[in-house]
């Protein structure tokens, strides 16, 4: 498992990827979703972990996806979803057959 610094480099490695795809400044990059330079560059340097809406706003304006999954990270998400949709399916039969 990732500690909190691994995650926020992470974070800003494709942050400062995606900035530097669209061929901008931490600070132009910045004022499209509302931030000064100063505020990406913490993000860019590990300084800071952006917030989820934030993530969202880049994701957004720079139609870049959220997150990226590997593909055998995607095959064991789909498990544990097809899992979880069946212990839900359980609950809910035990629920109506109690009413």
């Amino acid at each position: 498992m990732r500690n909190i610094k691994d995650q926020s480099n992470v974070v800003g490695l494709r942050i400062k990827n995606i900035r530097n795809l669209n061929n901008l400044s931490q600070d132009r990059f910045g004022k499209k979703i509302g931030l000064s330079g100063k505020t990406i560059s913490s993000y860019e340097t590990g300084r800071c972990i952006p917030p989820l809406y934030v993530l969202k706003d880049i994701s957004h304006v720079y139609d870049v996806p959220l997150m990226v999954v590997k593909e055998e990270k995607k095959h064991a998400l789909s498990e544990k979803i097809v899992h979880i949709q069946s212990l839900l399916q359980e609950i809910n039969s035990a629920i109506s057959g109690s009413v």
